[in-house]
């Protein structure tokens, strides 16, 4: 049997920005021992458009509807995290959340029920996502950003 890691994983991530700000989502890599951060999203489903995949995973993470959705592309990463490698085809959408209680907040939590976990998103600004001193994969999505 395949181990689930060595399985390319299908996943939809959104790009919400506040003016200058990207909304991510902090991250820990045991093996690496590093902090990252990524854009919200998660897995699609089988039998699921990627599009419908980044509303319903902002919905169930944080209780929250997107807006104005549009897709930004599609990416590929190759990676180690915890000492294992993981393979993912990324789409990216760009969108605006519909609530403006995240937009009023520097951080706030939502939960990952498939590994069972609260998650921290946070507005960082984008020059500091293109910085060498903070780790954000992966880099080639904020190429894609229009301005």
């Amino acid at each position: 049997m395949t181990e689930s890691w060595q399985r390319i994983r299908p996943v939809a991530l959104g790009a919400v920005r506040r003016d200058d700000e990207l909304l991510v989502t902090e991250g820990y890599d045991p093996g690496a021992d590093e902090r990252f951060y990524r854009l919200p999203g998660g897995g699609v489903a089988f039998g699921e458009y990627a599009a419908d995949a980044v509303e319903r995973e902002f919905d169930e993470e944080f209780g929250v509807t997107l807006t104005d959705v549009s897709h930004l592309g599609t990416y590929e990463d190759v990676f180690s995290f915890d000492g294992k490698r993981g393979h993912e085809h990324w789409w990216v959408f760009e969108a605006s959340i519909v609530e403006d209680w995240p937009y009023e907040r520097d951080a706030f939590t939502g939960y990952e029920h498939a590994v069972d976990e609260e998650i921290t998103a946070v507005w960082k600004p984008i020059a500091d996502l293109e910085s060498a001193e903070t780790t954000f994969y992966d880099e080639c999505v904020l190429e894609g950003l229009g301005d």
